[in-house]
């Protein structure tokens, strides 16, 4: 790996993960800045998991609560 790289990679560990977003969608084919974005994720452990929904009430509330999460997520991301 050449010193621009190695030079690069600290400027995305540098990057929040909007501007390494940015970054990524901008520059698909660089995999080392695509690498520290997926690095960052979260963990499954912190995942929302919803049981398979089975009947036509369960189905109703698992919409229901997806619905939410969505509108939460959305709101957090108009406040940043």
């Amino acid at each position: 790996m050449e010193s621009g790289g190695l030079l690069m990679k600290s400027k995305f560990d540098e990057m929040s993960i909007k501007e390494l977003r940015t970054y990524v969608l901008d520059h698909r084919d660089d995999m080392e800045a695509l690498d520290t974005l997926v690095s960052r994720r979260s963990p499954d452990s912190e995942a929302t998991w919803y049981p398979a929904p089975l009947t036509p009430e369960t189905i109703k509330i698992t919409e229901e609560a997806i619905k939410k999460r969505i509108k939460e997520v959305d709101n957090h991301k108009k406040q940043s």
